[in-house]
């Protein structure tokens, strides 16, 4: 039979205890802990103790014993280590790597990956929640163009645009970012809440019966965005572009800036005859950097109206499909332009 562990407290020592047992902010069991101790200094017995608070009398001799060799701090709780992480660091730094890599990875392929590197077994299931922590997230990939534009080029245009900018924000000009955009009778696809096991049908319509294309700009000034657009005639041309921006400096009260990307229809001979004409009117006209359409605000305006200002992602004909259009750009505020060649 155990000796019993006689506890004699100071009175210092026995009002920390109380303090620990009623402090709220203090962990359950340090509570639990500080007030077996006290009743030990009463002259409680262990075994006494164990059954008032329905636990077993041998985790009374631990927590007096541990009292006895470390005083109050013996009673702080500490989390018991636990089991070994599978996913270790190693394993995070081999995953950062793989995601890295030119390819697609999915959950399961990962776990079989990380199995043959590191052997063991993670589930998809474990490694999309360590993924998620780690600031990953599963979402649908896009594309990008094939090259790059050189630094010089990309320097130059950012000291252009930020001389348009300055002057937009002292008023005395505006900004603005051209683009086009097609829309077929069947959009891409997107997210849609389903039932479980099934899927969002979309009918399938070929390019080959048509489509509608856009051509639109957004002027940024000190009065705040606006968004101008009008829908053109048959495939996107240089005449075109032409007919909508010799629309544009018609109506203009202010200078604009306008930039637009390195399309052949942009740099067209007929683009450029016009500019002379235009500068006089209060147009200038300045250039994206190659392959860097995220410079353009407008890819935001046609990913919106594609992404949800159209919910419906099949259309039965094209003059169906153009009213869509037209009235997802006006949600977004847009005023539409009548150019040369456009039925009125």
């Amino acid at each position: 039979m155990a000796a019993p562990l006689r506890i004699q407290l100071t009175p210092e020592e026995d009002r920390l205890l109380l303090e620990l047992s009623l402090n709220p902010h203090v962990h359950k069991k340090t509570r639990l802990w500080a007030m077996m101790v006290r009743l030990a200094g009463e002259g409680w017995a262990a075994p006494q103790i164990a059954r008032h608070f329905h636990k077993d009398r041998t985790t009374v001799y631990h927590v007096l014993k541990r009292f006895l060799r470390s005083g109050p701090k013996g009673l702080v709780y500490r989390k018991p280590p636990g089991a070994p992480r599978k996913f270790t660091p190693e394993i995070a730094a081999f995953v950062r790597e793989r995601l890295a890599e030119d390819r697609v990875w999915t959950a399961p392929q990962l776990a079989q990956a990380i199995a043959e590197r590191f052997g063991g077994c993670l589930a998809p299931k474990v490694i999309s929640r360590h993924l998620r922590a780690m600031g990953y997230v599963w979402k649908r990939t896009r594309y990008v163009p094939v090259g790059k534009p050189s630094a010089e080029e990309v320097q130059a245009f950012i000291e252009e645009e930020e001389e348009a900018k300055k002057g937009a924000r002292e008023g005395v000009m505006e900004v603005g970012y051209l683009d086009e955009s097609g829309f077929s009778l069947a959009l891409p696809p997107t997210y849609a809440w389903c039932r479980r096991g099934e899927a969002k049908a979309v009918p399938r319509a070929w390019g080959s019966l048509g489509r509608v294309n856009v051509v639109g700009h957004l002027v940024r000034g000190k009065e705040g965005e606006r968004l101008y657009f009008a829908v053109l005639e048959g495939p996107v041309r240089s005449e075109g572009v032409r007919a909508y921006l010799d629309r544009v400096s018609e109506a203009l009260t202010k200078p604009l800036k306008v930039f637009m990307d390195n399309a052949p229809f942009h740099r067209s001979k007929e683009v450029e005859a016009r500019k002379g004409a235009w500068r006089e009117r209060g147009l200038a006209v300045g250039y994206l950097p190659r392959y860097s359409p995220h410079r353009n605000p407008m890819e935001n305006v046609w990913r919106r109206v594609k992404g949800f200002l159209m919910p419906r992602r099949h259309y039965e004909s094209l003059e169906e499909l153009k009213e869509a259009v037209v009235q997802a750009l006006r949600a977004l505020g847009g005023v539409e332009l009548k150019i040369l060649g456009e039925s009125t």
